[in-house]
């Protein structure tokens, strides 16, 4: 018995385990007080600021999105098939977007504008201006393949106006590469038209049949066999 009784008195002496575990935690706390307060509002300022960050970004969006909506409602117009809108109209419209591409460069709308100011440049006879719009849009494109052609066709056409019909077969080829439904007939045309304007009445020939594969029957197919016969003449 009285060895029992020793036992307890030991265990009743030594600290209990919870108790000690909660003194160390409070004298660390209250040894590094400081730094604690100092982490936790360096912490609460990053979350406040990634808030205000992404609350800008988003408002930064909608504002692109407005003043991009309005330019290419005014592109529609212009470019409607009823009406010809006059050099002062497009003029008007390429600093619509110029505005959209340099003050939110980073956004969706920012991007598009590049297409479209391309586009415009195009009808302007600025080849030069367009291939650079067109080029700086596939650099910040992402990985959307339609709009890669979209850009690719405007660059082609843009080398053509330039009559640097190298550069032009270059540009349509890449949409080529694009693969899957991607690899339409019109794209197939323009190289062989391009290669019909460098004398490779070999290379002509191979991308307009090529055409026909693909295209049998569109309302070109007539002219093409025609320009065909008379390239293999």
């Amino acid at each position: 018995m009285r060895v029992r009784k020793k036992i307890l008195k030991k265990k009743l002496k030594e600290p209990d385990e919870f108790i000690s575990s909660t003194e160390k935690a409070i004298q660390f706390i209250t040894r590094h007080l400081k730094k604690i307060a100092a982490g936790g509002i360096i912490v609460l300022i990053i979350l406040l600021s990634l808030f205000l960050f992404q609350r800008w970004e988003s408002q930064k969006e909608e504002e692109a999105y407005r003043k991009y909506s309005l330019a290419v409602e005014i592109y529609q117009i212009a470019n409607s098939p009823s009406r010809e809108g006059p050099p002062s109209e497009y003029k008007n419209l390429l600093e619509k977007f110029d505005e959209v591409i340099t003050k939110f460069p980073g956004t969706s709308s920012g991007k598009f504008s590049l297409l479209y100011k391309g586009s415009i440049q195009l009808h302007m006879g600025e080849f030069e201006e367009a291939s650079k719009s067109y080029q700086t849009f596939l650099k910040r494109a992402g990985k959307e393949k339609l709009y890669h052609l979209f850009a690719l066709e405007g660059l082609g056409y843009a080398y053509e106006g330039k009559k640097d019909f190298e550069k032009a077969v270059n540009a349509y080829q890449e949409i080529l590469k694009l693969g899957g439904s991607f690899q339409w007939g019109g794209t197939y045309l323009s190289i062989g038209r391009c290669y019909e304007k460098l004398g490779k009445n070999k290379e002509a020939l191979e991308n307009y049949k090529a055409f026909l594969k693909v295209s049998e029957k569109s309302p070109m197919s007539n002219g093409v066999l025609r320009k065909i016969s008379l390239l293999e003449k």
